[in-house]
């Protein structure tokens, strides 16, 4: 159960339909990203990050704007997330492995067939999958950007750091079958 803070009570509307981005890190760190619509049409983001006993770490809350959709919100959710847990963790050296939050999944078909029961076998073949996908994304991103005549340092910084969380959560899988 978690601990609500001030910013959850004062996001919340149960009138209001929302999606939801839920993920629990390899040390217990609860990550929630909530996105929804509000009644002026306007797409807000809410990131929740709670210990491994539910103890409220950091809550927020942002408009994004009318244009921007519930999938593009979620993923920006996800990212500031990320950045929350890297703000809230002791140092960890370069070389070791960070954590990093999965990748958001926005398709109902697909979230759908992740809730029926599963074994764990399938369960880890599933998040290997997943792992692997989002590497060769990143890798592939990465290559064009290396291949193009000239490029912004803001997008070489997100394409660099998209390809490390990809590789971390590739060996944080390798790491959690070898366990």
């Amino acid at each position: 159960m978690r601990h609500r803070g001030a910013q959850f009570w004062l996001w919340t509307d149960p009138r209001l339909p929302h999606h939801i981005h839920e993920e629990v890190l390899g040390d217990g760190t609860q990550v929630e990203v909530r996105a929804r619509l509000s009644r002026e049409g306007i797409t807000q983001v809410f990131i929740g990050v709670y210990d491994n006993h539910g103890i409220m770490l950091c809550e927020e809350f942002h408009d994004r704007g009318s244009d921007e959709t519930l999938c593009a919100a979620l993923k920006w959710g996800a990212l500031r997330a990320g950045e929350i847990v890297a703000g809230t963790q002791a140092f960890v050296a370069p070389h070791r492995v960070q954590l990093t939050l999965g990748t958001v999944i926005t398709d109902e078909s697909v979230l759908a067939l992740r809730r029926m029961e599963m074994n764990e076998r399938e369960r880890f073949k599933l998040s290997c999958e997943d792992a692997w996908s989002e590497y060769l994304a990143a890798k592939a991103a990465m290559l064009n950007l290396m291949r193009a005549p000239k490029v912004d340092p803001r997008v070489w910084a997100d394409h660099k750091e998209r390809l490390k969380q990809a590789i971390d959560r590739r060996v944080c899988v390798q790491r959690a079958y070898l366990r």
